[in-house]
């Protein structure tokens, strides 16, 4: 034992040697570098959620501002699209083919209104996601859903529209057709939107995936969605508008005059036609950034970065949903009088006033007969 202490490796290896012996002898003792090991994992876990807590690194004036627009985008896209379904299912003005096709729409900003905006706010509002996978997959799939759904629709009205100024006696869109196409218009929404709900969900970090991965697989899903969800249809709806328009107005020889034809187009129809382009102007304008950022986007471990993107283009794409009940409102003196019905202090009194009219005016023209 002497001889081992006089050794250069001794004060090494003795209480090693010790060490081991009384982790055999006595196994209590061992438990200590274990209860040591977990108090560690469990301080570094604490520190880890609270990084997450503030993760996307955003000031609370940028926050408060972000809610602000949020908020009133979302009370005026709830109330308005709630308002255009209303009109149309009250006035009888407004029950038209072409209108069941706006109805159409107004139920998918609400569909995204309701079940992807507060979610996705809540969401920049604590700074990580708190809902779990499946919510952030539901989430991105409405987020999907609404403007394949959408594209397809302002399709079929272009179909209208050309069938019905252009070909008024060869082809008509009627309410069953129109069902049948909005139908279609959903499945189709439905089926090229499905696979988001695999290239979505929530980390370790408590974080909602904002895009698509940065996979093949990823890749491959963007190009074909920006493809059937957003170029081919956007191509087909631009040559039906072309075509109408070249049938209502003629260009002059030089290129500049633009006159109207002599065919007998009513003015209604041509300032409907005027708000569905607006409208698909708008949608465009507004949609094209969010399927551009899903192929070209930040990394997604830069929380700020991405999380600044993300917001920036929601808010650009939401406000859409918010500004088509203003531009029918403009452009249809039938939904504006349809408003106004709506908006009567008692609906029975309304109705009751023009059943009076008519039932006097109906009278005196008896007696002026008589």
């Amino acid at each position: 034992f002497s001889r081992t202490m006089g050794n250069s490796s001794g004060p090494i290896v003795l209480p090693t040697l010790l060490l081991l012996l009384q982790n055999k002898s006595s196994p209590e003792t061992s438990s200590c570098p274990a209860s040591y090991e977990m108090t560690e994992s469990a301080t570094g876990h604490n520190s880890s959620r609270n990084h997450t807590l503030l993760q996307y690194d955003l000031r609370p004036g940028k926050i408060a501002a972000a809610s602000m627009v949020w908020g009133v985008l979302w009370l005026v896209s709830i109330f308005g699209n709630s308002l255009v379904c209303v009109v149309i299912q009250r006035s009888r003005r407004t029950q038209s083919t072409t209108n069941y096709f706006v109805v159409s729409m107004a139920c998918a900003d609400l569909l995204i209104s309701v079940a992807s905006v507060p979610f996705l706010l809540l969401q920049f509002t604590y700074g990580r996601w708190m809902l779990g996978s499946v919510m952030c997959k539901l989430i991105h799939y409405v987020q999907h859903l609404t403007p394949g759904v959408q594209i397809y629709v302002l399709l079929s009205i272009a179909v209208d529209r050309f069938y019905t100024i252009v070909y008024p006696l060869s082809f008509k869109v009627s309410r069953e057709k129109a069902k049948s196409m909005i139908l279609a218009s959903w499945l189709f929404g439905t089926v090229f939107a499905s696979p988001a709900l695999f290239f979505y969900g929530s980390n370790s970090d408590d974080h909602c995936n904002f895009f698509l991965p940065s996979s093949w697989e990823g890749a491959t899903y963007g190009i074909i969605h920006l493809l059937w969800l957003f170029v081919i249809p956007c191509i087909f709806i631009i040559l039906f508008y072309q075509k109408v328009i070249r049938y209502i107005w003629r260009i002059g020889t030089d290129g500049r005059t633009v006159r109207r034809t002599t065919n007998i187009v009513p003015r209604t129809k041509v300032k409907t036609i005027k708000m569905f382009l607006m409208l698909n102007f708008l949608f465009l304008l507004a949609w094209l950034p969010f399927y551009v950022v899903q192929l070209w986007h930040p990394q997604e471990a830069d929380y700020r970065k991405s999380s600044l993107v993300f917001l920036a283009i929601t808010c650009i794409s939401f406000s859409a949903s918010a500004a088509k009940p203003t531009l029918y409102s403009l452009y249809n003196a039938n939904f504006r009088r349809g408003m106004k019905e709506t908006f009567c202090m008692s609906a029975m009194k309304c109705y009751r006033s023009n059943a009076y009219t008519i039932t006097t005016s109906s009278r005196i023209a008896k007696k002026n007969h008589v």
